[in-house]
């Protein structure tokens, strides 16, 4: 536990928002739009209501017992068989979300940038740094996501650069076919928003915990904003069934930036894709991290860095078998909602019950008494 270091609520904050926005830009908004077609603006302010009542369980669960992860409290609530299985679902989701990332960014890069070169040596070196990462703890982990918070410049960039193209006429009619659509548009974006209870590993790493609940309320919101700041001008500049064919549409909307007089400003695509690899890679270090510390943690290890690169050789292979082609995990991608609901809103609002019913909880140590 203490050779993970010490990070800060602000950290933290930046830790769950880059758990989430390279995947919440990159598939999602098609999935959506094939939905709610030209109100899937609106999906994505159910699916932010929905990440925030998620994020606020687990952080109040979380809260309960500041000095451990869920994974070592569960046993306690649940008892020794039912914790145990509660731990596994938490360890498998961690590592079902990493190898999905992990396979699309192997497809980002043969869709879109290296069709010649064979998926796997993509996805073998961003595994193999995200290992690195791991290796390094969540301190550094946690440092070197703050620097690539200058990410979310480019999306304010952006919807400058094509603000002027937007048309309100491809957001009409409104609701045209009720709510229903609007609903289902909420779940993709949903499934990743609700990812941002990973605080229940982190919060025993945090130097300030009382700010937990607040910072993760504000990391949904941050990429609720950051969401509308690619559905909005997408739809409004191309269209929703324009949006709704397309598999990146977030590059599609940066390759059509035409500025004559600054021509430098153009083809913003290649700086996004230097970002969006960091991102990938982000996210796929914190999901990594999270399963492995938590397998450590369930196995009842004294260190998880020996299960690192086996860990990370296992995801390279279920990334590679898990679907045949970029079609099939797109298809999957739209269906993650139905798996992540449990472990990040069912579970967490079951446990944080239990909890409360019979009146369990923890008290933060002392720094002073920290070992």
């Amino acid at each position: 536990m203490r050779e993970e270091g010490k990070v800060s609520a602000f950290q933290v904050t930046l830790y769950q928002v880059s758990a989430v926005l390279a995947t919440l830009v990159l598939f999602v908004p098609t999935i959506a739009t094939m939905r709610a077609r030209q109100d899937v603006w609106l999906s994505g302010v159910l699916a932010c209501l929905f990440g925030l009542l998620a994020v606020f369980i687990a952080a109040k669960l979380a809260l309960r017992f500041p000095e451990q992860t869920v994974i070592q409290y569960t046993p306690r609530l649940l008892g020794w068989f039912l914790g145990k299985m509660a731990g596994f679902i938490y360890v498998f989701f961690f590592f079902f979300v990493a190898y999905i990332n992990q396979r699309q960014f192997g497809e980002l890069m043969t869709t879109a940038y290296y069709p010649s070169t064979p998926i796997i040596v993509f996805i073998g070196i961003l595994t193999l740094l995200a290992c690195y990462l791991v290796y390094l703890g969540l301190e550094v982990l946690c440092r070197v996501i703050v620097l690539w918070g200058a990410f979310g410049v480019t999306f304010f960039v952006l919807l400058a650069l094509v603000l002027k193209d937007i048309k309100v006429s491809n957001f009409l009619p409104f609701l045209e076919h009720g709510i229903g659509p609007v609903v289902a548009g909420a779940m993709a974006p949903g499934a990743l928003f609700i990812e941002t209870t990973i605080i229940l590993m982190v919060i025993p790493f945090m130097s300030d915990k009382n700010r937990a609940v607040r910072n993760s309320l504000a990391a949904v919101f941050m990429l609720f904003v950051l969401f509308e700041m690619v559905v909005v001008p997408a739809v409004g500049v191309m269209g929703a069934e324009s949006v709704s064919r397309l598999m990146f549409p977030y590059f599609t909307l940066s390759r059509r930036v035409h500025i004559p007089i600054l021509p430098v400003l153009e083809r913003q695509d290649a700086i996004l894709m230097v970002f969006w690899v960091g991102g990938l890679l982000w996210k796929l270090g914190v999901f990594m991290h999270a399963g492995v510390m938590g397998l450590g943690q369930w196995l009842g290890l004294k260190s998880h860095r020996p299960l690192i690169f086996p860990v990370g050789a296992l995801l390279i292979a279920l990334s590679m078998q898990g679907w045949e082609s970029v079609i099939d995990l797109f298809a999957a991608a739209s269906e993650t909602f139905y798996i992540a609901i449990f472990p990040t809103f069912v579970l967490p609002a079951l446990l944080l019950l239990v909890a409360v019913l019979r009146g369990m909880r923890d008290e933060p140590l002392n720094r002073e008494d920290e070992g």
